[in-house]
Parts: C-alpha cells; structure tokens; sequence
C-alpha cells in the first residue's frame, strides 16, 4: 500500500522540500505541498486541515525559519492532537538546518539532514521510518540541466505559476484507468473516449489506449502564439509542472521539440511547439520511451 505525506515548512526552506518532495516520491510516497495542492482563491486553512485529514504522515520540516513560523506551528498543533488521539497520522520530525526543537517533539526520533553529505543517509532514515525500503539507485543520478528551484525560477520569464493539480506532475496519471483518471483530474471525455481537462493557464490531454491512459500532453496557454522557428529554453515549462530537469536525460534537441528520457520511470518527455502560432507544449508516454 503507497503512503502519503504532508510536508509542513516555511517557504524560505522551499528549495529543500522540493528536493525532498522528488525523492519521496521515487520512493513511491505520495505528497502533500501547498503549491501544488492550493489553487487561487480556495481558501488556505481549509485545504490545509484537509490535507493533514487524507495523509499517513506529517513531516515537520524543522529550521530557524519554520520554528518560528505561525503556519508551521498551526499545522503541527492539528497533527499532534490528531496523533494524541489515537489518528494514524504520525509526526516525523525532520531537522534541515540545526535549530531549538520544539518542546512536543523533543524525544522523538528525527531525521538529520544538517549536513548536505549526509543527505543519502538521513533519506534512509526518514523512508524506513515509513516502513518503506531505501533504494539508493534513486540517488545515482547525474546531474545535468538546472535543478527544480532554477527551473520554477526561470518560468517566471515565460510568465509561468507553478501549476497545481491536476496539472501538477502530470505524467503520474500515465497507465491510469480511464475512469479512475476523470474522476481525478475532472474535464470531460470526447467523442474518442479521451479526457480533456482545461482552465485559464493550462489544457491538458490524456489519451486512452483500451482502457487506460497511454500519452498525455498539457499545452502552456500563455505562451501562444508561438513559432516552430523560434528558440526556447524547455526547462521552465518543465519547471512549472514542477519536474526536475536534472534527473531527465536530454537526449535530443531541436528548435521546436527537446526530447528528454526519465530512466528511472522510463518514460520519454517531449517539450515542444507542435505548430506554428500555438503554445509550448509538454507531452508524456512511457509507449515511445526509447525510440
């Protein structure tokens, strides 16, 4: 069975939960982050109560920054209440930069992840605490293109958000069944039996193959008209869907379509302008990988 969980932080420690995020989720653990979970004009505490509801843990990312938080201490306060009574839900304290542990999680057992070169160790600690199984290939990567937090920093010259569900990491939907899938991520299906979900940034595609989702693509509106002649940088908009360029190999790059290959998900990501006068597209499938 997968687990969940929140990452409760600070924004000014953002760059590290990103980090943090990714890995979690190779690891198959799904999680809860306010930016891609909170949509404009939902209303904050109640989605953040919701998503300390529908999660197995809550991971307190600890700091400087976020012991002094009010938020951070808002979100702690509901999950400790929730795990005093009897609530699966449990604390896992997560020391980013060294700082007076507060008072309720004295005593607990945290991960230290203080020292960046001790990062694969402490990742260890924080999946077993899980009652998951590290798998250290999920660090042996080669770093290449910009790290996520460049990438989302960059988008914003595309004039780019960091996009929320459902377009927040899309290609998770990939081999979904096509129901299970509408019933996520809403739209409509066409005449094809294919899902098409769209609001004011974003239109999104997933195509079915039988019965399950086998392509799917997500068209950035904000940036049409576009040209095929034109030269772009693809990371942002892979950025915007909150991917990490470094853990993807380029593997081919023209002026229209940069094709990257995610070994560990084999699955093959084109970003690219399909015509002229429309908008940069992402596509995602695990069918071409390799080819």
């Amino acid at each position: 069975m997968s687990k969940s969980v929140f990452l409760s932080h600070t924004h000014a420690d953002k760059p590290f939960v990103r980090r943090l995020a990714a890995d979690l989720e190779a690891h198959g653990v799904r999680y809860w982050l306010d930016e891609a979970e909170i949509k404009v004009g939902e209303s904050l505490i109640e989605k953040i109560r919701q998503g300390l509801d529908e999660v197995d843990f809550v991971a307190a990312i600890l700091s400087p920054n976020s012991t002094t938080s009010s938020w951070v201490q808002r979100e702690l306060d509901v999950a400790m209440n929730q795990e005093i009574a009897g609530r699966k839900v449990k604390v896992l304290p997560v020391l980013y930069q060294s700082c007076e542990l507060p008072g309720f999680l004295l005593g607990k057992f945290y991960a230290d992840f203080t020292d960046d070169r001790n990062y694969p160790s402490a990742l260890k600690k924080l999946i077993e605490s899980m009652g998951l199984v590290f798998n250290k290939s999920v660090l042996d990567v080669t770093r290449t293109g910009a790290n996520l937090g460049e990438a989302v920093d960059r988008a914003t010259l595309f004039n780019l958000p960091m996009m929320s569900r459902p377009f927040h990491r899309p290609f998770q939907y990939l081999g979904m069944n096509i129901n299970e899938a509408l019933e996520i991520v809403g739209g409509a299906l066409n005449s094809a039996g294919n899902i098409i979900v769209e609001n004011d940034e974003c239109r999104m595609f997933l195509e079915r193959e039988g019965s399950f989702v086998s392509f799917i693509e997500v068209d950035f509106k904000r940036t049409a008209p576009f040209n095929q002649d034109q030269k772009f940088d693809p990371e942002p908009m892979l950025g915007a869907l909150s991917i990490n360029p470094s853990e993807l190999d380029l593997v081919r790059s023209k002026t229209h379509c940069h094709t990257y290959y995610d070994h560990k998900k084999k699955m093959k990501i084109n970003v690219m302008c399909v015509y002229d006068g429309g908008p940069i597209s992402v596509a995602f499938s695990t069918k071409y990988y390799g080819m």
